[in-house]
Order: structure tokens, then C-alpha cells, then sequence
């Protein structure tokens, strides 16, 4: 089967990463293409932006559907996922809701942890439009200014993994969302030292995708 990536940023750094890790929880015989958004921002992190890219969104998947056995879309607040979903003779996925899906059936809580407070207010609509919130224990955002989304990793990676221990210390979640399509990857390097289990978006999203296409 072949998935299409795609990172409604420009920040082409982003879907390499995003590509690299989708390509590690993939089947072998699952082939991953990455796509940058053709305009819009390099970083997604405020709602009116993440609005603004549905549009483009909607335009790509299009475009792209006929190529593709599924479509992934690579952002965290999944900007413009319904309306494209709508106009897809495939399966059109979001790591947001994927990994929001993956967390309500590992146990009975779960938390999240992202990197721009401005977009709660989404985040919030999403997982009420899930029917999921009672079962969301905290959603944290990372205090700090981004300087650069193609270091965001190497910038805060300590400080988000510090917030991940802080939370299951805590014992409400059952499991961690570290949600953010820049942050993917980053959750595997640190989840030995979380003491429950946690979730990276676009990992979660290519194994639903394969799912529901063996499913079909």
C-alpha cells in the first residue's frame, strides 16, 4: 500500500522527520511519500493559521487521493480533515484524532502534551467532537517560545519530556499524546523513562491507515 504524508506546514525539515518516522512504524511493504504544504506557514500555532490551512488542505487531497491508497494529514490540530475526508474516495487520516483514538483505548484517561497554548481552543473542540472529554486527564503546553520548528526537538525535547514524567507521576493518564508533527519521533526517545505509554501521533496514524485499508 502506498500513504501520502502530508505536512500541512512548509517547513520541508518537518516532513522529512514526519516521513522518517512513519517510515519506522510502517509495514515493510508500506511505502511512505511526504508532502509539504505549498503555502501557508512554517509552523502552524495559532488557530486563525491552522483555519487557514484547511483550505489547502482540501486542495492537496484533491489532487493527491488518486495516487495514494491513503492520505495522512501531519499536523496536530488535523486543519482541514473533514471537508477533505468528505471529497476522498480513500481513507483520509489525522494524527490528532488518531492519536486520540489509540489513548481512549488504552485505558480509562488520557493527557496530551503540545507546544502552543494559543491552540487549546482546537484541541478542546476536537476531542469534545470525539466524545472524549471525560476521559482527557490534562492537556499541557509547553511554556516556551519556538525559534526555530526545525530544532523544536533539540530546543525543548528536556523540558517536554520533563512535563511527560510530571504528568504520569501524577497517576490520572493511562497514557501521553505527545502531539505536534515536529515533535515526531521525539516520544521514542525518552518513553523508557515515562512510566505509561506514549503516543506519537504519526505512528499511530499509518497503522490505523494500514488498518482500515486491510479492513476494506
Amino acid at each position: 500500500m502506498r500513504l501520502l504524508v502530508y505536512n500541512p506546514n512548509t517547513t520541508q525539515a518537518v516532513t522529512d522527520r514526519m516521513v522518517a518516522q512513519a517510515r519506522r512504524h510502517a509495514s515493510p511493504s508500506t511505502e511512505i511519500v511526504g508532502l509539504s504544504a505549498p503555502r501557508g506557514v512554517p509552523f502552524i500555532n495559532r488557530p486563525e493559521q491552522s483555519r487557514a490551512a484547511e483550505a489547502v488542505t482540501v486542495e492537496v487531497v484533491a489532487g493527491e487521493w488518486p495516487g495514494f491508497d491513503a492520505i495522512i494529514v501531519a499536523a496536530f490540530s488535523d486543519p482541514g480533515l473533514m471537508p477533505a475526508r468528505a471529497i476522498s474516495k480513500r481513507p483520509v487520516l489525522g494524527i490528532g484524532e488518531s492519536a486520540m483514538l489509540s489513548a481512549a483505548m488504552m485505558g480509562p484517561r488520557f493527557a496530551a502534551v503540545s507546544l502552543s497554548p494559543a491552540m487549546r481552543p482546537l484541541f478542546d473542540a476536537a476531542i469534545g467532537r470525539l466524545g472524549l472529554k471525560d476521559r482527557l486527564a490534562e492537556l499541557r503546553f509547553l511554556d516556551a517560545t519556538v525559534t526555530d520548528i526545525a530544532t523544536v526537538q533539540a530546543d525543548h525535547g528536556a523540558a517536554l519530556e520533563a512535563a511527560c514524567r510530571d504528568i504520569a507521576a501524577r497517576g490520572e493518564a493511562s497514557s501521553i499524546i505527545l502531539g505536534g508533527g515536529p515533535l515526531a519521533g521525539l516520544a521514542d526517545s525518552f518513553r523508557d523513562r515515562v512510566a505509561v505509554p506514549m503516543l506519537d501521533g504519526v505512528a499511530c496514524a499509518v497503522r490505523h491507515a494500514e488498518t482500515l485499508l486491510r479492513l476494506r
